[in-house]
């Protein structure tokens, strides 16, 4: 009985997942929300920012650096010593201003 009512609970969570289109459509809702809440620091607009997603290069990473030494430096050639961050980039389209958090 309890396998039957597992069964039944997964195919329902399946059949919920497939219906609302793999999430992708309330990312962007979400995304939108927040992008018309966000106020230009530097022309005091709301609704004018625009937001993307980037990689940043910010330092050198202590693992890759102690590979490098343990290595002779051979590890730098395929992976480098700096470390990339995940960022958000915002810019706004009224005043053109551009920065990063």
């Amino acid at each position: 009985m309890g396998g039957l009512l597992l069964i039944i609970v997964a195919i329902f969570l399946i059949w919920l997942y497939i219906r609302t289109g793999n999430g992708e459509d309330a990312k962007y809702d979400i995304k939108r929300t927040m992008e018309q809440n966000m106020i230009c620091p530097h022309c005091h607009i709301k609704g004018s920012v625009k937001t993307n997603t980037v990689k940043q290069k910010v330092g050198i990473s202590g693992g890759k650096a102690t590979a490098a030494v343990l290595t002779c430096g051979i590890t730098l050639f395929g992976t480098g010593l700096s470390r990339k961050q995940s960022m958000t980039e915002a810019s706004c389209s009224n005043c053109g201003m551009t920065w990063r958090f």
